[in-house]
């Protein structure tokens, strides 16, 4: 799971927010699978984004 999923999930950033730290991180990473990620992120709709990063959260 990735910081930014973590953060939306706790509700400690919005969805817009999200979108713009999307951006910013798609161009920055070097790592594929971080890069798969954050593109899949980045097609979701808003409802798909949040649902995305509440089921990228570790079972308790």
């Amino acid at each position: 799971m990735c910081i930014m999923c973590v953060e939306i999930f706790r509700e400690r950033m919005t969805v817009t927010e999200a979108r713009t730290a999307l951006r910013e991180l798609v161009a920055t990473t070097e790592n594929e699978e971080e890069l798969e990620h954050y593109q899949e992120l980045s097609k979701a709709t808003d409802e798909e984004l949040l649902e995305l990063a509440k089921d990228s959260q570790p079972s308790s």
